[in-house]
């Protein structure tokens, strides 16, 4: 009597833990399925009734090839997938190992290694930068003996050195060294380093500062990039398929996601090569750069990880004009999220990750047009997972005649610099807005005090001035004057 008890129990515990694995299962896959076939814009027209596409039409509709892409859920990656437009011809098979350049994701990977080095005693963080570099020396600006460059600022874009824009070289062009980028000689494509404002004084962007930081690393270590970068963060984070390796070594070339202008051409030779690895450099995929979010989570909440409490929490301390480390920071509900993005020639990336609850979001694309789908995914994310952060904005939508629209057209100067053309689509009846870049706006007009109109998929809001007859708007809180 007593065997057939404990056999009963038994299968009572064993059918309750299968139970528990099917309803987890089931989960899973309901809220995949919910993301996938859930894409939302970050507008929504409270009058309006709101219209949902799937990944796959949205990757068509923006002419997206693919799309490398991992949910992170209460600490653990909860699942990773890969998509491929089938609009696309040629296109090779990709899969969760397949690599994408990361693009400006690689500053952070580069911090936080870094990090790990000023914990370990190996570097200074705090230390001027001159005394790590063995065949270069920082030009005279407005640092000082008492106020240098240090690795710390440059970490947190507050050493004043002048922000670049890296193009890329292409595969059969020669690269061109660390110490020629920063002295823009021998087939660099940028102009020398410059510290053109007092360090630590303002929040300035600058990918030249993570290059010099490239060569200091390299010349403390007596080692290549890519060689101090996989001792002191890829393989402590268990990113075995990931390389800061420039070129792309040969080995490595078939694992490639080639690279795809906004027309949805292939990049000539699939893709630029990337010198600046600390910037720029990275080539890896979503599931291994979740890997290196739930390090931080970790490290965050007093877990097991390669980082410690104190240095995360640390830095976060850091915070300042709602950046720390180049991460943007979201303190929605009192929780704490860190977000960055990212974008070479033919990819666009972002990733995400909420300290507090451990949910976050990993996308990589490899496309110029990827910017739409990844806000999509971090919105539409943020709605299927109930998260804090990247919630819908609420507008209600109006109606304006052709006429009144058409009076709009023109090309107008934005913040006494850049040219932005205000075109009408005759189709949609709708105005679009257009970025140097390429990128294109509609507009939908909303109801508001001016004449207000908005970008549905991103939320970017101009408002035209009636004081002046519509002559002029503004956008991102700078003024477009009709030239």
């Amino acid at each position: 009597m007593k065997k057939n008890t404990n056999q009963t129990l038994f299968k009572s515990v064993v059918f309750a833990l299968l139970s528990i694995a099917m309803m987890s299962c089931k989960s899973q896959n309901t809220q995949k399925y919910e993301l996938e076939n859930g894409i939302r814009n970050k507008v929504k027209f409270i009058n309006e009734t709101e219209t949902f596409s799937s990944i796959q039409a949205a990757m068509k509709a923006h002419q997206i090839p693919s799309l490398s892409l991992a949910i992170i859920k209460q600490g653990e990656i909860d699942w990773a997938e890969t998509y491929q437009n089938e609009n696309f011809q040629n296109l090779q098979p990709i899969d969760n190992s397949t690599l994408f350049q990361t693009a400006s994701l690689s500053k952070p990977i580069t911090f936080l290694a870094a990090l790990r080095m000023h914990s370990a005693g190996k570097i200074d963080l705090d230390a001027n930068i001159q005394g790590y570099l063995k065949n270069y020396v920082l030009p005279k600006g407005k640092q000082t003996e008492d106020n240098p460059v240090t690795f710390r600022n440059i970490f947190s874009h507050t050493s004043g050195i002048g922000p670049v824009v890296y193009l890329g070289y292409d595969r059969n062009a020669k690269m061109p060294s660390d110490l020629d980028i920063l002295k823009g000689i021998n087939g660099s494509n940028t102009k020398p380093i410059a510290v053109i404002h007092t360090p630590n004084e303002i929040l300035s962007y600058s990918g030249s500062g993570y290059t010099l930081a490239e060569l200091a690393l390299q010349d403390t270590f007596d080692a290549t990039f890519s060689e101090v970068m996989q001792q002191w963060i890829l393989d402590p984070a268990g990113m075995t398929q990931s390389t800061f390796s420039q070129p792309m070594p040969a080995s490595k070339e078939s694992q490639v996601a080639k690279a795809y202008t906004f027309s949805g051409e292939e990049v000539e030779g699939g893709w630029k090569n990337h010198p600046e690895q600390a910037a720029a450099g990275l080539w890896s995929n979503a599931t291994e750069l979740a890997q290196f979010l739930v390090e931080i989570y970790k490290a965050y909440q007093g877990k097991d990880a390669i980082f410690s409490q104190s240095d995360i929490k640390g830095i976060l301390n850091d915070e300042r004009d709602g950046h720390v480390y180049g991460f943007i920071v979201d303190k929605t509900n009192n929780e704490i999220s860190i977000t960055h993005y990212g974008g070479n020639e033919g990819y666009r990336t972002g990733m995400t990750i909420n300290l507090d609850t451990g949910n976050g979001l990993i996308y990589l694309i490899n496309s110029d047009n990827g910017i739409p789908l990844g806000n999509a995914l971090l919105l539409s994310a943020s709605q299927v997972y109930g998260w804090s952060h990247f919630g819908q904005l609420e507008y209600t939508s109006i109606q304006v005649a052709p006429e009144t629209l058409k009076n709009l057209v023109g090309d107008y100067l934005w913040n006494n610099q850049t040219q932005v053309p205000i075109k009408y689509l005759e189709k949609e009846n709708q105005i679009a807005l257009y970025f140097p870049n390429g990128d294109e706006y509609k507009l939908t007009p909303i109801k508001g005090e001016a004449m207000d109109f908005v970008h549905a998929n991103s939320g970017v809001k101009i408002s035209f001035s009636k004081s002046n007859g519509f002559k002029t708007f503004s956008l991102y809180g700078a003024e477009a004057v009709k030239i």
